[in-house]
């Protein structure tokens, strides 16, 4: 009974981390599917392989090679490499002129295409345990993206209209015609190479009781971004609440809810990023599964 009142208040704890947004803002939904495994090469060192899909309005899929070594009983120390293959689709409303008027323009650019993506990652995670069932942990990781120059392939239609008179009636009112043209092409579009530097700091709660095959959690993560100017710039927040669940000895799943918060705006710019709407949300359903031995 006493350990069912601990879960319940660490899952309640949770409602503290979820910033609230009072601003207008776009939520869109995705899942999240990860599937990992990892090997013991020591008591203190271990390697492991993950997969991940995510499926939200932009999709990506990731395969990960990573490696961590416990330095101390509060102390992890681990490096990885992702190969993050992400799908760029992006479409914009084209309107030249005013619609009615003796000659304007409508159509649409669209984008949509996949590119791959390189990310390094280096990260420090410190814990405690409280009470000898709560852990407390931090993580620093420092995070490298880099994307080559690409060409994508963008297609533009064009519906062009155009107002002409043709006759007069037999009260001598004019008569006029629109002409619709319709063009449709398909140019390259180049991206530069880029790179991406962040500081991502989470803060975990985790239940933790020996024997105890559920652990409840709930996070909040800072991503810091250190590629602009000379200082870091919070760009994102993101929060989960969630459990995990031990079965069979080496056997993991996972399910967590989350919530990411774009903290800012970025001057659009097609050759480097896309523009971040403040306040956007992006909700996630994140299922997982992890294989140790």
């Amino acid at each position: 009974m006493i350990q069912r009142r601990y879960i319940i208040a660490l899952l309640l704890a949770s409602c503290s981390l979820l910033p609230v947004v009072a601003q207008e803002g776009n939520d869109e939904l995705g899942i999240w599917s990860e599937i990992g495994i990892e090997k013991a090469i020591t008591k203190n060192w271990d390697v492991g392989l993950e997969m991940e899909y995510r499926a939200q309005n932009k999709a990506r899929f990731s395969v990960g090679l990573g490696t961590s070594y416990k330095v101390c009983k509060n102390l992890k120390l681990g490096v990885s490499y992702s190969f993050l293959y992400s799908e760029k689709n992006k479409y914009k409303e084209k309107i030249e002129g005013e619609e009615g008027s003796d000659e304007w323009t409508r159509g649409y650019n669209l984008i949509d295409e996949w590119y791959p993506r390189h990310r390094f990652s280096a990260e420090a995670i410190g814990s405690i345990k409280l009470w000898n069932w709560l852990k407390v942990s931090l993580r620093e990781r420092y995070q490298l993206t880099h994307r080559r120059a690409w060409t994508a392939e963008k297609f533009e239609h064009r519906e062009k209209f155009l107002l002409h008179l043709v006759d007069f009636d037999e009260e001598g009112y004019e008569i006029y015609e629109t002409e619709k043209t319709v063009i449709d092409r398909t140019e390259p579009k180049p991206y530069p190479a880029f790179n991406d530097q962040v500081l991502r700091s989470r803060l975990k709660f985790e239940y933790d009781k020996k024997r105890c095959p559920f652990s409840p959690f709930v996070s909040a993560e800072f991503h810091n971004s250190v590629s602009v100017g000379d200082h870091m710039l919070l760009q994102k927040i993101r929060t989960a609440a969630g459990c995990s669940y031990k079965f069979r000895k080496h056997n993991e799943i996972s399910l967590s809810y989350l919530i990411t918060f774009d903290m800012y705006d970025i001057e659009e710019d097609e050759n480097v990023r896309e523009t971040v709407r403040l306040h956007d949300r992006l909700h996630a359903i994140s299922v997982g599964y992890k294989y140790s031995f």
